[in-house]
């Protein structure tokens, strides 16, 4: 209990200190990700510039430097889009980044794990009425709240767990759809790219 209590306070700390910079370090890591620009000159017009996005940058490292392995979201009209924003997991490789894996919807959390392993990531998606979770005949939209683990062999996070789905204002349970979505989004997440 008490190292899992360690793990989350670490991670909280990790996240409060990036969060509490001014944003120079997180504007610098967006800009070199290429996710907007600090630098508006001739040629650079479709880029967005970083003073007008919202940034966040979450630690998914503990027990490393906090840009080992990271989520980067950039929320901008170049990020964003009706159904929410993308969110890259990145990995430090020498001195550059290489870009893990892509979530496209609304970055909820993250869940401590033990030891040194990179936390779970919680995401908030939408989805375009594909199931039928009121059991009235009709396909729903639905906010679904999946849980993302990181595969060490496959350098990548994956479905690990349907939290929660709401539909209409109306939480469902999701243990009557876990294994049939955890199915599906397993072989083609349409949120993870």
């Amino acid at each position: 209990m008490w190292h899992f209590i360690g793990t989350v306070l670490v991670i909280f700390s990790l996240v409060s200190t990036s969060l509490a910079q001014t944003g120079s370090f997180e504007s610098r890591l967006a800009e070199q990700l290429g996710l907007c620009t600090n630098n508006r000159t001739a040629g650079n017009d479709y880029v967005y510039p970083c003073s007008q996005c919202t940034l966040q940058f979450v630690s998914l490292s503990p027990g490393q430097q906090p840009d080992q392995l990271f989520l980067m979201e950039a929320r901008s009209p170049d990020n964003c889009g009706s159904g929410g924003c993308t969110g890259t997991v990145y990995r430090k490789q020498g001195k550059s980044y290489i870009a893990q894996t892509n979530f496209f919807g609304y970055f909820d959390r993250v869940i401590a794990r033990s030891g040194n392993t990179p936390p779970d990531i919680v995401y908030i998606h939408s989805e375009t009425m594909k199931h039928d979770f009121t059991g009235d005949g009709a396909k729903d939209r639905a906010s679904l709240k999946i849980k993302y683990r990181w595969n060490t062999q496959r350098q990548a996070f994956e479905v690990a767990d349907i939290l929660a789905i709401e539909t209409a204002g109306r939480k469902i349970d999701p243990g009557a759809f876990r294994q049939l979505l955890l199915q599906e989004y397993r072989q083609g997440s349409p949120w993870v790219y």
